[in-house]
């Protein structure tokens, strides 16, 4: 079965989303993937925390695949304010399947992008807010 549904949709998405594609040239700043339709436009800084300004501004975003995306908004993974990868170990526990997905990129630095580099004050807000938050 089928229903209508109204939903809420995000006003300038696909501005965020092309400007993150352009500044890291269609690459996954994580992994290097460079498959359009698995990359997300990330918000470092959550959207529902962020101002209008901060929605689109592409210092709160990174260009991620869909798996570390998800990694990422969950707080399984973060960045630190040197660009680096950091795992939350009390949310990720050590397995060969975890251990090749999300640690082998722990300690990595992330590929910056052209302009708008990543922000330390979203960094720090996803850090104390996501990362660390709910921690098992």
């Amino acid at each position: 079965k089928e229903r209508t549904a109204l939903t809420l949709q995000r006003v300038n998405q696909s501005y965020f989303r092309n400007s993150l594609m352009q500044n890291y040239m269609r690459t996954c700043c994580m992994t290097g993937i460079r498959i359009p339709a698995l990359l997300i436009a990330s918000h470092i800084k959550p959207w529902k925390a962020s101002t209008p300004a901060e929605k689109t501004a592409a210092s709160n975003g990174l260009l991620l695949n869909a798996f570390h995306d998800r990694a990422f908004d969950q707080g399984f993974i973060s960045i630190d304010d040197d660009y680096r990868i950091m795992v939350n170990h009390d949310k990720v526990k050590h397995s060969e399947v975890n251990d090749k997905w999300i640690y082998e990129f722990e300690g990595h630095t992330i590929t910056l992008p052209a302009v708008g580099r990543p922000s330390h004050e979203f960094i720090e807000y996803h850090h104390k807010h996501v990362f660390l938050a709910d921690a098992a």
